[in-house]
């Protein structure tokens, strides 16, 4: 999802005019729904894989799963995020950045680094590698998984200066764009 809100949000600043009277409106939902269905059917057919106990099929969807992970959608959402953070430093000076693309390029950039090091230590695990302790990696995963909310609330209470609002009134302004 990260990759497809990326790529939106991207497309969106390149090409303001397609983007808006363009693009089909049910384009966003539908894929969405096409990559939630990916996801399960990897994740369901890796599981039953696993499940099974055995070692070799299991290794192979393993190793796949990581692959798609960053073969298909890592790239385009690095590339996505660059162009869009290139775009919005070079843009014009009168505007600021709008709060939504520094909530996007924040959560890839957090992703980026506290995320994608459990999929790397997963992915070279299968190999019999390993280049960092478990505990190291799942802290890494936990700050990851709860780091979204403190992006929203700082981002959403952050105007000309920051200061300290309530959460609800953070998010609010966060999502008003």
């Amino acid at each position: 999802l990260l990759t497809a809100i990326s790529i939106e949000r991207c497309v969106s600043v390149l090409c303001p005019l397609w983007y808006r009277c363009r693009r089909p409106r049910c384009l966003s939902p539908l894929m969405c729904v096409l990559l939630w269905a990916l996801s399960v059917a990897v994740i369901a057919a890796v599981t039953s894989l696993c499940l099974l106990h055995e070692h070799q099929p299991c290794q192979m969807a393993l190793i796949s799963m990581y692959a798609l992970n960053f073969l298909i959608f890592a790239p385009p959402m690095v590339i996505a995020n660059v162009i869009l953070f290139v775009k919005v430093l070079c843009g014009s000076k009168r505007r600021q950045p709008k709060r939504l693309y520094i909530v996007i390029f924040l959560t890839v950039l957090f992703f980026l680094i506290f995320g994608v090091p459990l999929s790397i230590w997963s992915f070279l695990q299968q190999f019999s590698y390993s280049f960092a302790s478990s505990q190291v990696v799942f802290l890494l995963a936990c700050i990851n998984s709860s780091i979204n909310p403190f992006i929203y609330f700082l981002v959403g209470s952050c105007r000309r200066h920051c200061s300290l609002v309530s959460l609800q009134v953070a998010f609010q302004r966060v999502f008003e764009e």
